[in-house]
């Protein structure tokens, strides 16, 4: 009883992660792109995801409360607590993500001096990556992935300077300026998820706790 209602649970995981990562593809799109549309599917999309939340809490809660689970089937209950708590706030960068992007639509297209592309695949590969870490309980990969977050802020950090730079030198890009800078700042975030719920992906695996620890912990 407890294993199917574990698949489930796992099963509901998957789907909103695959919303989150969709919402997260869209998003980006819309910014790339200028599709106002886009930006719009995704902001309502976003009850979707709060919904897939409420009810993996509750289904976890019932599981815990009615089988007093322990080793494996604890550890699945409390890391999907988390994770899904993860992918519901990359679901509202993805959102913040599109809202900068209606932003941008106010102003004529700003030549994209910095290499949002780059940036957005690498935070892309992350996420999609951890999520196949997690269905395939692979914990070198969701260490790996991890480790990957330290490349995210480095490029964060150049490409604020960078970005900076530019607005210093034509004050007329300050309003759009600002608001990728905000996209640079949703991009850093959504790898520090991607992050987190890899440290979940190899506590369930493994049952070691590596959040706060170094990468080649």
């Amino acid at each position: 009883m407890l294993q199917a209602e574990i698949k489930t649970l796992q099963h509901k995981l998957l789907e909103m992660g695959g919303l989150a990562e969709q919402m997260l593809r869209q998003a980006i799109e819309s910014v790339l792109t200028r599709d106002e549309a886009l930006a719009r599917t995704v902001i309502r999309t976003d009850d979707k995801i709060d919904q897939f939340e409420n009810e993996i809490e509750t289904l976890c809660i019932q599981l815990i409360a009615l089988h007093q689970p322990v080793a494996f089937e604890l550890r699945f209950l409390t890391m999907a607590l988390k994770i899904s708590q993860n992918i519901e706030r990359l679901a509202d960068k993805s959102v913040a993500i599109a809202k900068r992007s209606l932003e941008l639509l106010q102003y004529p297209p700003v030549k994209m001096f910095v290499d949002l592309p780059y940036v957005a695949q690498v935070i892309q590969t992350m996420v999609k990556d951890v999520l196949d870490a997690f269905v395939n309980r692979n914990a070198e990969l969701a260490l790996e992935i991890r480790g990957r977050d330290d490349e995210v802020d480095e490029i964060y950090e150049r490409m604020h300077d960078e970005l900076l730079s530019i607005l210093g030198e034509h004050p007329g890009l300050i309003q759009p300026g600002i608001s990728l800078l905000l996209v640079f700042r949703h991009f850093e975030r959504v790898g520090d998820l991607a992050a987190n719920i890899s440290e979940e992906v190899y506590y369930l695996v493994k049952g070691d706790i590596i959040r706060h620890l170094d990468t080649d912990c």
